[in-house]
């Protein structure tokens, strides 16, 4: 199924005249392998791809697929997804980045892409209600590119890194990669909770995504971009799989866009009907 998020940026008759001037003017950027030394700050172009360097919400309207794979079983398409994110990005005097983000999400049936406020579990065949997600993140970066922790949150985690990679530079292409790795300690249920709803102790978290500009639009307030998403973690409690042994995974495809105009019309409606609100004071 083709998951419609409006048109994505494609390279501008523009990039492509002065992609190799551009390329030339920037000291270093040659290829590839020469990326690590590139002379591109990394906090700065992961700024300006994700989100903006004047602190305004970087939007990004996103679509894909969600995955479920019990262990030593194949792989279901469990649903289609859409969604939209603010996402607030801060370069600091120390060289390092604050960043908020906050999305909804909603679940539909991968093949009518009616929202799927009622489900029947295909890995178990047990009726479940989806739980159309609203979330948010806090996350800070030093000038290395590595995730600062508090003694708090370090304490009640087993795993917990946060890396932004140096940007991968390709001819015109540019490429940042931002990889949250997370392991944490899960409380025991309550003694009335259904059993199918808690799927063990430990909760695990991989969280892969790449963001892709053109390096021309890199001297430009507004940098076009796109992304790819992909995650590796536990069930949710809804799915009803117990301790069941497998894995969930998001595959989701994105653009950033200039402004809320350009929400596309599904992701809208979507919003209009479950989210109001949340377009005008996303913060609320």
């Amino acid at each position: 199924m083709t998951h419609d998020i409006g048109p994505i940026t494609a390279l501008s008759r523009r990039a492509a005249l002065a992609g190799a001037t551009a390329v030339a003017g920037l000291t270093g950027l040659r290829s590839r392998s020469a990326s690590a030394n590139s002379h591109l700050d990394r906090n700065k172009v992961y700024t300006q791809l994700r989100g903006n360097l004047d602190g305004t919400d970087g939007l990004w309207a996103y679509a894909g697929a969600y995955w479920g794979k019990p262990q030593g079983e194949i792989a279901h398409q469990l649903f289609r997804v859409d969604g939209f994110s603010f996402n607030k990005m801060t370069m600091r005097d120390d060289g390092g980045i604050d960043q908020k983000m906050i999305e909804c999400g909603f679940w539909q049936d991968p093949e009518t892409g009616k929202l799927a406020d009622q489900w029947v579990n295909p890995m178990n065949g047990l009726k479940c209600e989806p739980k159309h997600f609203k979330s948010s993140q806090t996350l800070s970066f030093n000038a290395n590119g590595n995730q600062e922790i508090s003694e708090e949150r370090r304490a009640a985690m087993r795993h917990l890194k946060g890396t932004i990679m140096d940007p991968v530079v390709d001819g015109p292409i540019v490429w940042s990669q931002e990889r949250l790795i997370v392991k944490g300690i899960r409380p025991a249920p309550e003694a009335n909770i259904d059993p199918l709803t808690y799927n063990g102790p430990i909760a695990t978290g991989t969280s892969l995504v790449t963001y892709t500009a053109n390096v021309a639009d890199l001297s430009e307030e507004f940098v076009p971009t796109t992304m790819h998403y992909q995650s590796m973690s536990n069930w949710y409690p809804w799915m009803r799989m117990g301790q069941r042994a497998g894995t969930c995974s998001f595959e989701l495809m994105g653009r950033k866009i200039p402004n809320t105009s350009e929400v596309p019309e599904r992701v809208l409606a979507f919003l209009e009907d479950r989210r109001p609100g949340f377009l005008e004071n996303p913060w609320a």
